[in-house]
């Protein structure tokens, strides 16, 4: 992984990463305290996630008529520039306009919905495939790490300074994730429009290849139908049901509900950093994580939603952590391997709109259970989902192994 185009790669997204919640902090920071409402803050979210269903729909049609690195490149430069607006726009004001908030918060969100699938389809062309696997579990380990470090960081930069001061580091940020962005050193072949109907049919043909691609797919189908039922059995991790958990059945204080939290990203990051230094051997037993890595789960997220200790509690939670990423990248290094170049973009499209409806239907459906049932019936159902996910592995074993693996064939040509 020594590859230059890696670490520009890295690098400039590793400064978007931590701009991206940093952002969030601070305009979530900024409306709270203007309007103090629960309810304005947790509007960011929700108008995050439905902005990166409906960019995960719409991305094909970029994906059909531009290059990964021109729509990586601008897509960066264009939140820049979004970001600037929303500064001056809440330093001049925003206190009688919090809708406009919101448009710039969406359109950001919509963004990051159309680069997310190519920063993952972009790996295997700028590594070899041998480093494939390497490569994921770095930047995966990566991302868990900023996710760990961000909130905290940019939590106290708001404390000690103030919302603005936050956006204006974010701002450097973008700016610096953006120029290595445009430096990204990929030449990439003249692209190929495959489909050639204009207006709404272009449209809607454009939108439907990403879901034909996953279907005609073995190992994209697969792990698509998993990810859709672990995404419901991932709902019992909610910020709603954790803390409903450390209250009523913990009996601790709400400080636990940050540990929990922090816990598990930290057993990410574990299961990350050690996915890098043995990852001949992780790759090798990919069947082994992939097959039992659910089944692994269900147990986990058993003995979590039924245990009454907080100690125990923490130590389920890192394990899931590590159970969890340690699964999801053998996944992610399958589907790149076994699946053309040029279908990367879309299939990793499709799986960032199954990750928003499911977070959507988990949220609604363990909230529910947990308020009328009780919170161990959220975690019941929680670990049936996985079961269902591991008992779909199951049946697909064959298409796991390495060896398998290994024949797939990385065809097509970069977009």
């Amino acid at each position: 992984m020594k590859k230059k185009p890696f670490h520009f790669l890295w690098i400039g997204q590793s400064f978007a990463n931590f701009g991206d919640v940093f952002y969030i902090v601070s305009v979530v920071s900024y409306l709270y305290h203007l309007t103090s409402k629960a309810m304005a803050a947790a509007l960011v979210p929700f108008f995050v996630t439905l902005s990166l269903f409906i960019s995960g729909i719409v991305a094909p049609i970029f994906f059909e008529k531009y290059k990964l690195k021109t729509l990586l490149s601008y897509g960066q430069l264009c939140k820049t520039f979004l970001l600037l607006f929303l500064s001056l726009f809440l330093q001049w004001g925003a206190e009688h306009h919090i809708a406009i908030v919101y448009v710039f918060v969406s359109l950001i969100a919509f963004l990051d919905g159309i680069n997310n699938p190519i920063k993952n389809s972009l790996v295997p062309f700028i590594v070899s495939k041998e480093e494939i696997l390497k490569a994921n579990s770095f930047l995966n380990t990566l991302d868990q790490f900023i996710k760990l470090s961000a909130w905290p960081i940019g939590s106290l930069i708001v404390s000690a300074g103030s919302p603005f001061l936050l956006i204006h580091i974010t701002l450097l940020f973008y700016i610096v994730s953006s120029i290595l962005m445009f430096l990204l050193p990929i030449q990439e072949h003249t692209k190929k429009n495959t489909v050639q109907d204009k207006g709404l049919k272009n449209f809607l043909l454009s939108i439907r290849l990403g879901w034909e691609y996953t279907w005609r797919n073995v190992h994209a189908k697969s792990i698509s139908f998993m990810s859709f039922f672990e995404g419901i059995g991932n709902g019992v991790w909610i910020s709603a049901i954790l803390y409903m958990y450390v209250k009523e059945q913990l009996h601790v204080g709400e400080e636990w509900w940050g540990y929990i939290n922090s816990v598990f990203f930290g057993g990410m990051v574990i299961g990350g950093l050690l996915s890098v230094t043995f990852s001949q051997s992780v790759e090798k037993n990919q069947q082994f994580f992939v097959l039992f890595g659910p089944f692994c789960i269900a147990a986990v997220t058993l003995l979590f939603g039924t245990t009454t200790h907080g100690a125990l509690a923490l130590l389920y939670s890192a394990l899931y952590g590590i159970i969890e990423q340690w699964k999801v990248i053998c996944l992610q290094t399958i589907l790149q391997k076994n699946a053309r170049m040029d279908a990367l973009p879309h299939v990793f499209s499709v799986q960032g709109v199954i990750s928003s409806v499911t977070f959507g239907i988990s949220a609604l459906l363990m909230s529910f259970i947990a308020d009328v049932y009780g919170i161990r019936f959220s975690f019941y159902l929680s670990v049936c989902c996985f079961f269902i996910s591991g008992w779909i592995s199951y049946r697909q074993r064959k298409i796991w192994s390495y060896k398998e693996s290994q024949k797939g064939e990385i065809t097509g040509t970069i977009l």
